[in-house]
């Protein structure tokens, strides 16, 4: 789970060159185009981003969620761990949600809530949500606010947000809360941050 935000900051190196074809269908409800993830607008995400690396068109690069979900799933081969499925990234009001289905044999670490996960499906739904900010000159932090699992109608426990992070990977660091998640930005990035529904990439000067 915490590799989905090393992938969101896109420390990945460029796709084939492509021209974008975006999929999407109007939906019947609200009659709006709805774009869905794919391969094609992963090459594209990344072509923006190998050209804003470059210093062309700005100094900062706004991504959709939907742009990062992209390169997630179709353009970084091995990033997601075993154990975890169908990731998705969602940007609001400047926080960050992180939802995937785990395979709850592959994080035995993760705590058992009073035996409840005994009684669980192999596989749930869990989702993290939090705010980025920086922790040094090369490296991001997720500061997770709150934790959701399918089985529970209600966040979890705030005081087992450490051992949760623990079992999906979390590594100590020097500055790190007990609270957060820290990947390095790609070469190139100074920040990463997020406004409103985009994740915004600051160029280094």
């Amino acid at each position: 789970m915490g590799l989905l935000v090393a992938a969101a900051v896109l420390g990945w190196k460029r796709g084939p060159d492509i021209f974008p074809r975006v999929q999407g269908w109007f939906s019947e409800e609200t009659g709006t185009l709805e774009v869905l993830p794919s391969p094609e607008l992963a090459d594209a995400a990344l072509d923006r981003f190998e050209r804003f690396r470059r210093g062309e068109g700005g100094d900062q690069l706004s991504l959709s969620a939907v742009e990062v979900v992209s390169v997630i799933r179709y353009a970084a081969p091995g990033l997601v761990p075993s154990g975890v499925a169908d990731p998705d990234v969602e940007f609001r009001d400047g926080r960050v949600t992180l939802t995937a289905r785990m395979a709850v044999a592959a994080f035995p670490g993760l705590p058992t809530l009073d035996g409840v996960l005994e009684f669980v499906p192999d596989t749930v739904s869990m989702s993290v949500q939090g705010t980025l900010a920086p922790l040094n000159e090369d490296r991001v932090a997720l500061i997770v606010h709150g934790v959701h699992a399918s089985f529970v109608p209600v966040p979890l426990p705030d005081g087992m947000i450490p051992s949760i992070l623990t079992a999906l990977g979390r590594r100590p660091r020097e500055g790190l809360p007990d609270d957060g998640l820290v990947f390095p930005l790609p070469d190139g990035v100074e920040s990463a941050h997020v406004v409103r529904d985009r994740l915004i990439l600051v160029r280094e000067g």
